[in-house]
């Protein structure tokens, strides 16, 4: 946000392009370049009382986090140094549980004007009665013109947006899907004591419970209602009997009947339903497709198959969710190119030509057409951060809902209400005690109103590095082992993740996204010099750094059309060795020739690199991995740790989340830590602390998360 031109606040004259207010002693005073947007913004919009929502929106581009504190210290500094301005004590009002507003008009002058001309009140009047009546008469006529308008027209008002409450049962409430009318929402229900099933809420008797539509132990998701309220349809996944299957069930009678099969890996069961309720949009997968995408199937033809409207082979992005249009002549989708770039799209069903709608989201969480055809609602997280937003079709502008949480909306397509998912991620640094006599829970080591992820323990440098969104943005941090001592490395106002030190302590890997949009690379921090710079690997997707034993190169899955595998890639020239073939994707360097590392396969596998000269020649196709660990109990990707005498690892149940340790010598492992499965994070890294004996990894809170319905003046 720009302002340039100077302006009068009483005696006072603020001149933004020199971020300075000058007084009537014609001395000047510095402000802070966020202190002068700010009363810039309260001078533009004067009288109107301005929101902190919309202030922090504008002024600090909707990070809440910073701009909460921050803007409630801007105000108390303008206070102070307009303080005394047209003999008023204070130029800045409050409104309580709203904003804030100017007391004192605006007088905008000509940034050309003789800087040293006197600033005083009486030329300010003096020149006030020197002006000619005619214009006198016009700013008469203004005004009253501008009363009138504003008793017809009603400004808009974030205020009057109206949150109901739809659901607030303990555990998490996910994915509404409301009945066309809007009197049932459908939803999944999660718990730790249970597993996730399908719920229904009766609006026209909230005294109800909701009543379960789905049982058993296999996996359900979103849903969508058929145009008709006849009938509803969602995705079972059975991990037991490794089937998955596209569910109709008819919502009066509970009949079930299977119409197609879906992909028995991943998470997200996306689904829509055409308007006509003739073609079910589900996410599948069949060969020869690279990936799963969308595929849709003709529900009034029983021996119809499904036919893939997804790119299907040498594609550059994923697409994930998606919502046809009320018209059914497109479909939005969303697009991920990468782990930080997904963005939405606009595709003709006839043509399939695509328009890009967003730019640079990072997650999409949900969209949802707005039944007049005009409007597309949808959730975006940004550094574990949900909001709203509305996206006009035709104008390409985005609106933001003011308010965080927001995710998975879904219309009722005939009542025209709107229904979300409101759910807060946080996470924090937690350490666990080891060997001791007295059962102990993990302890915080950082824990705050911001979330903190993926810590690693230097014992060079007996220091923490780890990825914390206090800026707004996911950045590089580092502390000492008490959580004491923070400092904030990187401020590329982006999203990075995963940072690994280097065996020697003195740099710090991560990942990060690029200019490109289509690419992610490996950065690397020297703490030797305090300098940035970016590993010039061949390729354009990576996974998760760790260091050669050398520290000269980075081991990293890299993401090829053909394959997926971990690499060998020089920090310096960017030169790249295929180091497997059986779809690894996270290796530690345990000697200067060995790598453990996990993949596709179950089990911790076990490779000995060839080196002549310091240079690598590994023949992967003639060296086979050693199993280290079966992969009967060890099956966690990225979530463990290796010591000499063991690896620290976390196994998944249905009802808890357990860290255990694999004893290589007694080929035996044995539970540490049992916890509900919400509350660990199950993608963190496990980092020990050998000086304190402990363990240190992300945790979760447990999550909440409801069903609400909202109305906005945006809607």
């Amino acid at each position: 946000m720009k302002f340039d031109q100077a302006f009068m606040i009483g005696t006072c004259k603020v001149i933004p392009i020199e971020y300075a207010i000058k007084f009537e002693d014609h001395s000047k005073q510095s402000i802070q370049p966020k202190f002068i947007e700010v009363l810039c913004y309260l001078a533009k919009h004067f009288p109107r009382v301005i929101p902190r929502e919309e202030l922090i929106e504008n002024v600090w581009a909707g990070n809440s986090y910073v701009g909460e504190k921050a803007l409630t210290n801007a105000i108390w500094h303008l206070r102070q140094s307009l303080k005394g301005s047209n003999n008023e004590d204070e130029t800045i009002e409050t409104i309580r549980k709203v904003g804030y507003r100017l007391l004192v008009a605006p007088q905008y002058i000509d940034n050309n004007a003789d800087d040293n001309a006197p600033v005083s009140s009486q030329d300010n009047y003096l020149s006030t009665l020197t002006q000619p009546k005619s214009l006198v008469f016009a700013c008469v006529v203004f005004l009253v013109l501008g009363l009138m308008f504003s008793l017809f027209k009603t400004p808009q008002n974030f205020d009057q947006a109206v949150i109901k409450q739809i659901t607030k049962s303990p555990g998490s409430e996910l994915f509404p899907s409301p009945s066309p009318d809007g009197t049932q929402v459908v939803f999944k229900w999660l718990t730790d004591k249970h597993n996730s099933n399908l719920y229904i809420k009766d609006r026209n008797n909230p005294q109800l419970t909701p009543k379960q539509l789905t049982f058993g132990n296999a996996y359900v998701g979103h849903s969508v209602w058929s145009n008709d309220g006849q009938y509803l349809y969602f995705s079972r996944k059975d991990k037991n009997n490794d089937s998955c299957q596209v569910i109709q069930l008819k919502v009066l009678t509970q009949q079930e009947k299977p119409i197609v099969d879906c992909p028995t890996k991943g998470g997200y069961y996306y689904l829509d339903i055409s308007p006509d309720d003739n073609t079910l949009a589900f996410h599948g997968y069949r060969e020869p497709a690279d990936e799963s995408g969308i595929y849709f199937i003709d529900l009034t033809n029983n021996e119809s198959q499904p036919v893939r409207f997804s790119c299907s082979n040498n594609c550059d992005y994923k697409e994930r969710d998606f919502a046809f249009s009320p018209d059914g002549k497109s479909i939005a989708v969303t697009r991920r190119i990468n782990r930080f770039n997904e963005n939405i799209y606009l595709v003709n069903l006839a043509t399939k030509e695509a328009e890009q709608l967003t730019k640079g989201e990072e997650d999409i969480v949900g969209l949802t057409w707005h039944p007049d055809g005009e409007k597309l609602v949808f959730g975006a997280q940004r550094a574990d951060i949900r909001r709203g937003y509305v996206l006009d079709i035709n104008s390409k502008a985005i609106s933001n809902f003011q308010f965080e949480g927001f995710s998975y909306p879904a219309f009722a397509r005939k009542s025209k209400e709107l229904f979300y998912q409101q759910r807060y991620e946080k996470y924090y640094l937690a350490s666990l005690p080891l060997g001791n006599n007295v059962a102990s829970s993990p302890f915080p080591i950082i824990e705050s109103e911001f979330s903190h992820l993926d810590p690693h323990y230097s014992t060079k440098q007996d220091r923490i590095a780890y990825a914390s969104n206090e800026s707004g943005f996911y950045e590089l941090w580092i502390s000492d082992t008490q959580g004491l001592n923070r400092q904030q490395l990187t401020f590329l106002k982006q999203t990075i993740r995963y940072p690994r030190w280097s065996h020697s302590g003195d740099k710090i890997a991560f990942l990060g996204p690029v200019e490109s949009d289509k690419a992610d690379k490996i950065y690397i921090y020297d703490l030797t010099t305090n300098t940035l710079s970016i590993v010039p690997s061949m390729h354009q997707i990576h996974n998760r750094p760790t260091w050669s034993w050398d520290d000269n190169a980075i081991i990293s899955a890299v993401y090829e059309k053909e394959y997926v595998d971990l690499h060998y890639i020089n920090i310096v020239t960017g030169e790249s060795t295929r180091l497997s073939n059986d779809g690894s994707r996270f290796g530690i360097m345990t000697s200067p020739t060995t790598l453990l590392y996990t993949g596709e396969r179950k089990g911790l596998w076990q490779l000995e690199l060839a080196f002549e000269n310091q240079k690598l020649f590994n023949n992967y196709a003639n060296n086979q991995p050693l199993n280290k660990v079966s992969g009967k109990i060890f099956k966690t990707t990225y979530t463990w740790d290796h010591t000499e005498q063991g690896v620290y690892f976390h196994q998944k149940y249905d009802k808890h989340h357990q860290i255990s340790f694999y004893n290589y010598a007694e080929q035996q492992s044995t539970p540490i830590l049992r916890l509900p499965r919400s509350t660990l994070r199950t993608s963190t890294t496990l980092s020990k602390i050998a000086k304190n004996n402990e363990l240190l990894f992300s945790r979760a809170y447990s999550p909440q998360a409801d069903i609400k319905s909202l109305s906005h003046p945006l809607l």
